[in-house]
């Protein structure tokens, strides 16, 4: 200590009695979906058009579609565990608005694959980009790097003919989140990951590639010769609570 001068000194004094703070920056966490993780899809009612759909997951619903998806479900309908499923997806919704903006885009509807205010263009680290207008997805979206993505229009969320959202470098879907405060319309041939919690209505256009879930409980799932496939993740660890000092 006799080396150190007293400004030296008065700083350690400072942070050891916690009178200064570092600078925290708050990243995004991925929260629990509860029992609605196991579903591809989960609404009031469920629409196909096409008969002709693919859904690997859980189907929810009390309204069904004329012709039942293809694929594997476990439940199917409005049985147990419909009814908290649809608690579960309110919770997560709430917790997801809970999250501190990484990033706000400039007023109006945004197009993120031509956006280039958040950084290089089409490109997206981990973290909350929060929007004050309707989000289009109007070509390659790359979601690149290890962690929680969440995506908050207020207003819709949409996405171009032909349109491809990719996950690079460790990015998973399992950490993916859209919740538009409008209805989400994803245009023919995008290839799509993440859930979706929009009970403003989901409609899915033809031939659609999702890796995901449409969760509209008290709304409309609408689809057309589409495969989606919920996947399969490891619940979220809660942090361990703060340790007294």
């Amino acid at each position: 200590m006799k080396n150190l001068n007293k400004k030296t000194i008065a700083l350690i004094l400072f942070f050891a009695l916690g009178l200064i703070s570092p600078t925290i920056i708050h990243a995004a966490t991925t929260p629990s979906l509860g029992q609605a993780s196991t579903y591809g899809i989960l609404s009031s009612t469920y629409t196909d058009t096409s008969g002709a759909t693919t859904v690997n997951g859980d189907v929810g619903f009390t309204t069904p579609p004329a012709t039942p998806p293809a694929g594997v479900q476990t439940n199917y309908g409005s049985g147990a565990p419909y009814a908290t499923a649809g608690a579960d997806q309110g919770t997560t919704l709430s917790t997801l608005a809970l999250e501190l903006c990484t990033f706000t885009f400039p007023a109006g509807a945004i197009d993120l694959s031509t956006d280039v205010t958040h950084g290089p263009i089409g490109v997206y680290a981990p973290g909350v980009y929060c929007s004050t207008g309707a989000v289009n997805i109007g070509g390659a979206l790359n979601l690149s790097g290890n962690g929680t993505y969440i995506f908050r229009p207020v207003g819709a969320l949409t996405s171009t003919v032909g349109s491809v959202v990719n996950l690079l470098t460790s990015a998973s879907a399992c950490d993916v989140f859209w919740t538009p405060t409008a209805a989400t319309t994803l245009a023919a041939n995008t290839t799509f990951f993440g859930t979706v919690i929009d009970d403003s209505d989901i409609t899915v256009g033809s031939t659609v590639t999702w890796t995901g879930r449409a969760l509209a409980f008290g709304g409309t799932v609408t689809t057309d010769t589409d495969t989606i496939n919920a996947p399969s993740c490891v619940a979220p660890v809660p942090p361990p609570a703060p340790t007294p000092t």
